[in-house]
């Protein structure tokens, strides 16, 4: 039999599992429309996004910081995440997901990349929030010129070393 303890144990997991689908959706949102309450709200003040091995930034203040950059260097961005898997231990939570990621630069010539990321996640106050994101290998990156690939074909480069 089905106790309310139960039941009420249920709700909190499909919650949490939907507010963290939420939040790596919000992360998409955030840097795609230069939205920085939303990209804020994403993050624990003590997070960490770690672009790449080279690329990490410790805090809120130092994600924010990046991700105005790359809204400068990319004046449109669209992410596209899938397959988004999560496992949740009480206000702790882990997460893995794939994305697809198209970028136009400001001489209009077009970025395709995509990899994954690697989450973790805690719930604070009843609000969960990304305290570490990791781009993994495969990340890699194709250049192609405006709105086709240039003579030659696209150009790979690795994601970290974009500006």
């Amino acid at each position: 039999m089905t106790t309310l303890e139960d039941l009420a144990a249920r709700l909190d997991r499909v919650e949490a599992e939907l507010a963290l689908h939420r939040l790596a959706h919000d992360y998409c949102v955030g840097a795609d429309h230069h939205d920085r309450l939303r990209w804020e709200a994403v993050w624990a003040l003590d997070a960490i996004w770690e672009i790449s091995p080279n690329r990490v930034f410790r805090g809120l203040e130092a994600i924010c910081a990046a991700v105005e950059q790359q809204w400068r260097t990319f004046p449109f961005m669209q992410h596209a995440t899938a397959n988004h898997t999560v496992a949740i231990s009480g206000d702790m939570a882990t997460g893995r997901s794939d994305v697809v990621v198209l970028a136009q630069l400001p001489d209009r010539r077009w970025l395709i990349g995509g990899g994954s990321y690697e989450d973790e996640y805690r719930r604070g106050e009843g609000v969960w929030r990304m305290t570490r994101r990791r781009a993994r290998r495969p990340f890699d990156v194709i250049m192609g010129g405006e709105g086709a690939a240039p003579a030659g074909g696209p150009v790979r480069a690795h994601f970290d070393r974009w500006p």
